[in-house]
Parts: structure tokens; sequence; C-alpha cells
């Protein structure tokens, strides 16, 4: 539901926003397609479940033939009761096998489009947050494809954690608890109520994993910089670095006194996305944590997202929260659903 606008004060730079409670996150759902790549997000989503002692939703979704597709698919397809038994019978499998145990755990299977039953599933259980693994498609492959976490991330209403595939999940549950799987968390800032609204959930991880916090803050460079030349580019683009050393450093040390965090500061600059990815490799980044706006439709394909580009770009998980004063695309989770919509 979109909430009615409010008027309040903007901090300062270097300031905190007006402090809230801290974030809740006792229910994790994550999805599976039973996938190798898959299997990174829901290794991670049992380690950070065990770590925060949440309830673990384990989520498959079993998208029914097209109408369009060929005859063996429509002669092979079977009835969704038998369907969701099997999916069912693989998932307890799968736990198993990656001894994913020592949280609880709820499989759960549905019959449609992913992203859709992805969504409604996150609504009807109230998820706190929804861990989803990506393939990393990029370029060609993207724009034709698609990607199914990056339309999870845009329609969310919690926060989504993705696990690219192609890298090892640091936080498998095999891992000794001794050793934590997040030692440096990334968080861009632009200074702005909404990318703050990221710290919250940055230093509840930093807290359980003991993490240090990395801000970083990137001057955009436009085409038109370029066309001054890299000698008066430079001499525009320095004191916006400088003030945004000294916000960031202010901001800083207000944090680390308000929870005890450890935390440093990183000034860029460049285009966000590609810098706020350089950063995390670096850096040596375990987990990113942005804001995202949700633009949806027309405003969403003109402006893209940051979001978006960073969780198709980068080498390390990257956790999502979304502006909640957009609308959610609506879905039945209000209601009773179909018998084939979901399937117990």
């Amino acid at each position: 539901m979109k909430k009615a606008p409010t008027k309040k004060s903007t901090p300062a730079h270097g300031e905190l926003a007006t402090a809230t409670a801290p974030p809740r996150i006792k229910r994790i759902l994550v999805t599976t397609d039973f996938s190798a790549e898959s299997l990174a997000g829901l290794r991670y989503a049992a380690a950070l479940a065990d770590r925060l002692k949440a309830h673990l939703a384990v989520l498959n979704v079993v998208e029914p033939p097209s109408r369009f597709a060929g005859v063996d698919t429509v002669i092979l397809a079977r009835p969704d009761t038998k369907v969701a038994a099997l999916a069912r019978a693989q998932l307890a499998t799968v736990a198993q096998h990656e001894q994913i145990g020592t949280s609880k755990i709820t499989p759960s299977v549905r019959i449609g489009k992913p992203f859709h039953e992805i969504i409604t599933a996150a609504y009807e259980d109230t998820a706190d947050l929804i861990v989803i693994a990506t393939h990393g498609r990029t370029g060609v492959e993207h724009a034709l494809l698609g990607s199914t976490a990056e339309r999870v991330v845009r329609h969310s209403p919690c926060p989504v954690l993705t696990v690219p595939a192609r890298v090892p999940a640091k936080g498998k549950a095999k891992a000794s608890p001794a050793t934590p799987g997040v030692k440096k968390i990334l968080v861009p800032v632009d200074f702005s109520n909404l990318s703050k609204e990221a710290l919250p959930y940055a230093v509840l991880l930093a807290e359980k994993y003991q993490a240090e916090l990395v801000l970083i803050h990137v001057v955009e460079e436009f085409p038109i910089d370029y066309l001054l030349g890299r000698e008066l580019m430079g001499e525009t683009a320095m004191p916006l670095l400088k003030q945004a050393e000294s916000d960031l450093a202010r901001l800083s040390t207000n944090l680390e006194a308000a929870t005890g965090v450890k935390t440093s500061v990183l000034v860029r600059d460049g285009k966000p996305f590609q810098e706020i990815c350089a950063a995390a490799k670096s850096a040596g980044a375990d987990l990113i944590v942005l804001t995202t706006h949700g633009y949806t439709g027309l405003k969403h394909w003109w402006l893209g997202s940051t979001a978006e580009r960073v969780v198709r770009h980068a080498a390390c998980p990257v956790l999502i929260v979304r502006e909640m004063e957009h609308e959610f695309i609506a879905v039945p989770a209000r209601s009773k659903p179909a018998p084939r919509t979901k399937v117990k």
C-alpha cells in the first residue's frame, strides 16, 4: 500500500537519519530450482538462518508447460499433485545432502510463474527476507531472458539477498560456526535518507558476524563531464570528492559511536555500479548492502536501477533493501489461493 507523504526534516549529510527500530529477520524465504547454481543460495540462506535463529522456508516453483509447448512436452506433463510430490521429495533429498537441519525448515511447492509465486509466497508467509541465487546473465542473454532475481527485487515486499552462483557461498551451512562467513560489509551511501535505510540491516549483520562496515560514496561522472577535458573535469570533481570524504567520515564516526561496529570509508568517482562492484572486490567485501527505489514500468526502463546493476555484476552476495513508500505488485496474497496455484 502506498503511504501518504509525510513532512519530515532531512538530516545533514554526515548525520544519521532518525533512529528506527532494529530490523527484524525471523522468517527467511529461499528459492531453489534444484540446479547446481541455486544451491549457492540455499546454503547461504541456511547458514544465515542459523546465525539469526530464523525460520527457513524453502520454496520450489514448478512452471507449467506453455500452451505453445511442443507435443512431447504436453505428453510428458504430469498432474500438478504428482509434480508437487516429486518436488517435495527432491527438496527433502537436497536438504539431507546439504546437511541443512539446524534451522527450522518448511518446504513448499508452488505451480506458476517463478517470480510471481515467489512474491506471493513472501506476502502470504510474511517473510522478512528473500534469498535467491543469481545466474549472472549479462548482455544480450540478459536482455532476452531477463532475470527472475531482478523481478523479485523490483516487486518484493521485503529485502532481497542475492547470491551469485558463480562464486562459492562463503556462508555455507557446513562451515564451522567459529569461522564467520562475513568479515566485511560494503554499504553504498549517497547521503539521501533512502540510502541510509540500508544501514540498520548492515549494522545488524555486522553485529551478528562481528564484521567491519565499509561505507562508500561514489561521485558520479556523466558523459558531459568528459567534454570538459580531464583537467577541467578534475577541477570540478575535486571539491565534490573532498566534501564527500568529510561527510562520509562524519557519518562513519557517528555510526561507530552509536553502534560500536568498526567502520571505514571509501570515496570514488565514476559510474556508481561499476565503482561499487570494483570496491567490493578490491576491499575484499563479503556482502554489499544497498537500497533501491523499486521503480517499475516505464520509469524503471528509463532510469534503470543501480541496485539491479550491482546484483548483475557483483562477485559477492548483495542485500537490497527496497524503499517502502512505493506500491508493490498486486498479488492474490490476501485471498485464498486457487488449488492449482499452490499445492500442499
